[in-house]
């Protein structure tokens, strides 16, 4: 008896802790944009499903989620030009519970950061830190690593 309540137990936790896996609402696109010699754009494009959303990169002092971070990699033949520019209707919203300001994106944001890339250069690397949520809930924050390959 013991051996089917401990079957039955696992069995019910199993399902209970799938049903708390979402599916990630954020979907990224990379490309690479020539501007003129060897200056480019690296687009980093992220749709977001109806209702969620992504914070911006910068925030208030008394935000308490996780900002975007865009991080490239350190390669030789890579130059970045300032930092990632975000283009896309930025809204910003009042938790009145908490009376927390924040910046975020919904439906789409495209990151665009411009590079100078040396020839020999075959692609541009780096990570993305990002976190999805509606205005009652959030899912744990993700790290994704994109790599944009450099055409010849």
């Amino acid at each position: 008896m013991k051996k089917i309540s401990l079957i039955l137990l696992l069995a019910c936790g199993s399902f209970v802790a799938k049903a708390q896996i979402e599916k990630d609402p954020a979907h990224w696109a990379y490309g690479l944009k020539k501007l003129a010699g060897n200056v480019y754009e690296v687009h980093l494009q992220c749709t977001i499903d109806d209702p969620w959303h992504i914070y911006a990169q910068k925030q208030t002092k008394d935000f308490i989620g996780t900002a975007t971070k865009i991080t490239f990699a350190k390669q030789p033949g890579l130059a970045l030009k300032g930092i990632p520019a975000e283009i896309g209707k930025k809204d910003t919203y009042k938790d009145e519970t908490v009376g927390i300001l924040n910046y975020e994106f919904a439906g789409k944001v495209d990151f665009v950061q411009k590079v100078t890339i040396k020839p020999g250069l075959k692609e541009v690397r780096g990570m993305i830190l990002y976190q999805t949520c509606t205005h009652e809930h959030c899912l744990t924050a993700q790290t994704i690593q994109f790599h944009v390959p450099v055409p010849e």
